[in-house]
């Protein structure tokens, strides 16, 4: 019996996208923020919890495999960003541009230096 409804759910998936990091991630905040909403008695969390649970489920059962796939590499793209991103803070200072509004990359603990916006070519005096 057991062993005919799991070949029934296989066949069911079969051309179907699957759990992936995305889908995973979607479900895993969904639960916390119903668990929130639940905790503080905020119904809006709740459904808005909802929603995102929905989402993972249409991710797992879609056919449309290849958007699937590239929607989940620009999520994995940026997650690996934001760990770099959080990993480099305790080595650089990030400055903005005043001229034209780049982000400068520069080492901490060099004191007090001049910086020069590769872009534009303007210069500023900053603490690192």
């Amino acid at each position: 019996m057991w062993n005919r409804i799991k070949w029934h759910i296989q066949k069911f998936m079969m051309g179907r996208n699957g759990r992936d990091e995305l889908e995973t991630a979607v479900f895993y905040c969904s639960i916390f923020v119903y668990l929130l909403g639940g905790l503080f008695r905020l119904g809006l969390l709740q459904i808005f919890a909802w929603f995102g649970l929905l989402y993972s489920l249409f991710r797992v059962i879609s056919k449309d495999v290849c958007k699937r796939r590239e929607e989940n590499r620009k999520f994995l793209q940026r997650l690996e960003f934001l760990k770099l991103r959080i990993s480099m803070r305790k080595t650089h200072k990030i400055y903005r541009c005043k001229g034209c509004n780049r982000k400068i990359r520069v080492p901490k603990g060099k004191g007090k230096i001049e910086i020069t916006c590769p872009m534009c070519g303007k210069k500023m005096i900053r603490r690192t």
